[in-house]
């Protein structure tokens, strides 16, 4: 079960994102907030992080959303156990459904594994 009050548990958004989220609306930022606690649910049956930042990753090159989205769901992956070239699989596969989006996904992937 999700909480939402003051016992909810803390959000996996980085901070700077979250800030970012609220300096928009902060109405938005708890949404988001929100969002972020309902798609981490852990246990059996369920995805791994590194799992669930690989199929977000693959939602971002989708939808072309390489810019905030995209950093955090690759530091997750990352973060996750995932190898640099894990990670460059996964854009890999997305190629076959969209070599220009992948393409695009490469260069925000290149620049930001240049910061990481």
């Amino acid at each position: 079960m999700l909480s939402t009050g003051p016992d909810a548990a803390p959000s996996p958004l980085p901070a700077h994102v979250a800030a970012q989220a609220d300096e928009l609306d902060p109405h938005f930022g708890e949404y988001l907030r929100l969002q972020s606690r309902m798609r981490s649910v852990s246990g059996p049956g369920t995805l791994t992080v590194r799992e669930r930042a690989f199929a977000t990753m693959s939602v971002d090159v989708h939808y072309q959303t390489l810019e905030e989205s995209f950093e955090v769901h690759v530091r997750r992956a990352l973060g996750a156990g995932a190898t640099e070239q894990d990670v460059r699989a996964v854009l890999r596969f997305n190629a076959q459904f969209g070599t220009t989006r992948a393409w695009r996904a490469w260069k925000a992937l290149n620049a930001l594994l240049v910061t990481a």
